[in-house]
């Protein structure tokens, strides 16, 4: 009798152990749920078509076993969207696209946090050219003709952009400054709100990455009069920096995708391997990349941390000279 028990605690030690081990190995299987994708802004601009041209890939592919549903979270000027991110501190199964506000954020007072203490840095994609883009049709079909009416009339030419204190913002500042003129810069909650303001006649210029013109672009309804890049970018040659023509500014603009605090280490993996495949594919490559004027990169880790810290400096003078931050 004492044998039998021994062995029936010894069985149920030992199943208790497979058990146990079995559950681990349930608990960090990632994805266990779907996924959400937060857009910090509304649909139709730069950030929504990168997630949204992310999430497609992955579909087409099967290479999730749950669904992944984006879902828009504007306002703000993306803090609404960044917030909730960050709020969902440990959860593995949100994520979100990264804009510049990832750093900006924090840097202005209106984020807790930034890439190093509230969120994950999974994967930086790319890096996006800011442009001032017309109607064609517009009276200005040059950058020297959009700024000599400026000069004319000092704060009537109206440029959109997404968001205040934003990069769409900062590039209109840097842009009066190199060119000695005076605009009116005018707000929207995203890059497609943008596109459409110009597109229907309400405002003169458009401060807009490639992706969000592209379409307008390739039908003949609109024109890139110059780009804030150090050189012409390689997939448009005939569009001039502003620097050649002599209104000496830069900015960029990154892609990427992160996701909260204490997102668990099975779950960044597994979105750095996917994400891995994505910028491999043909469709990414050419309908994304080149279609949109884009510089491929594929930086995770401290690698993609540090161009985040990089952008510290930057954020914090442009910022201060908008007045958004008091000295």
């Amino acid at each position: 009798m004492a044998t039998f028990r021994l062995l029936s605690a010894a069985l149920a030690a030992a199943l208790l152990v497979v058990t146990s081990t079995g559950e681990a190995t349930a608990q960090a299987k990632y994805p266990a749920k779907a996924i959400e994708v937060v857009v910090p802004f509304a649909p139709g601009g730069g950030t929504d078509n990168l997630m949204r041209m992310i999430v497609g890939i992955i579909d087409e592919n099967k290479w999730s076993p749950v669904p992944i549903n984006v879902v828009n979270r504007a306002g703000g000027s993306g803090v609404v969207g960044y917030s909730y991110l960050i709020n969902k501190k440990g959860d593995s199964h949100v994520i979100a696209g990264a804009a510049p506000t990832i750093v900006s954020g924090k840097v202005e007072g209106r984020l807790p946090g930034n890439h190093r203490d509230a969120m994950v840095a999974l994967m930086i994609v790319a890096i996006d050219e800011l442009m001032l883009s017309v109607r064609s049709d517009s009276k200005y079909q040059t950058v020297e003709e959009f700024v000599k009416a400026a000069k004319e009339r000092p704060g009537q030419l109206t440029v959109a952009g997404t968001g205040t204190n934003s990069e769409d913002h900062i590039f209109t500042h840097l842009f009066e400054k190199a060119a000695g003129i005076k605009l009116k810069y005018v707000p929207f909650n995203s890059g497609g709100e943008c596109t459409a303001a110009l597109m229907g006649g309400h405002v003169d210029g458009g401060v807009m990455n490639p992706n969000e013109i592209v379409a307008q672009v390739e039908a003949k309804k609109a024109k890139n009069l110059a780009v804030a890049a150090r050189k012409r970018l390689k997939d448009a040659p005939d569009m001039p920096t502003f620097a050649e023509k002599g209104y000496e500014f830069y900015w960029e603009q990154m892609r990427g995708v992160v996701g909260p605090a204490g997102m668990s280490a099975e779950a960044v993996k597994w979105w750095q391997d996917t994400l891995k495949k994505v910028v491999e594919t043909p469709k990414w490559q050419e309908t994304y990349i080149k279609r949109n004027l884009l510089t491929p990169v594929a930086w995770i880790g401290e690698e993609a941390n540090q161009y985040l810290d990089s952008l510290n400096g930057k954020y914090e003078k442009a910022l201060t000279d908008l007045g958004a931050i008091k000295k």
